[in-house]
């Protein structure tokens, strides 16, 4: 699985993440904490990050490497009374159980891979395109509308707003449109 987006509940106003089976239309919700949808929607960290671009999830593969392991992946392996668990795996296969919303901030930050077991994508698995995981954010989609209006109040003129296009024509004055 992958990565697709962090959304937000339009209801509780909690952040979700949305992973998404690849070349298929199959995809886990999963709820994150706030912190940790930050850093996610901070994306992978920098090859060469400064003190001021570290993030406390930084440190895990940082510490790692400086055990003489590397971070291999991350996963979601089981759901129990509809709690998702998840691991994060080392190289030589040690796992260290952490909450799905910090193993996942990891992840994405470390830019590694994501499994979900089969029987968790089975049990709680939706439609991607269902979802609307497929259209744009509402919050993107609205920006660009914002943009548009912009682009054409930069370019339009007083005559553009001195009479509607077919405002009155045909019509007799006063009388109601048909």
């Amino acid at each position: 699985m992958r990565f697709a987006r962090l959304v937000v509940h339009r209801m509780t106003r909690e952040p979700l993440a949305l992973l998404v089976e690849e070349n298929a239309d199959r995809c886990v919700v999963v709820s994150v904490r706030g912190p940790q949808a930050e850093v996610i929607d901070r994306g992978p960290r920098a090859a060469e990050p400064d003190d001021d671009d570290r993030l406390t999830q930084d440190l895990i593969g940082e510490l790692a490497v400086r055990l003489g392991r590397r971070l291999a992946r991350g996963e979601i392996v089981d759901l129990v009374d509809d709690r998702f668990r998840a691991e994060l795996v080392l190289d030589d296969g040690t796992r260290l159980p952490g909450r799905p919303s910090d193993v996942l901030a990891v992840t994405v930050r470390e830019a590694l891979p994501l499994e979900v077991a089969d029987s968790v994508v089975d049990a709680v698995g939706q439609s991607y395109s269902e979802l609307g995981g497929d259209r744009q954010e509402p919050a993107r989609e609205a920006a660009e509308q914002v943009e548009e209006m912009r682009a054409f109040l930069e370019q339009a003129t007083p005559q553009d707003f001195a009479r509607p296009p077919d405002a009155g024509e045909g019509r007799t004055p006063g009388a109601e449109p048909g």
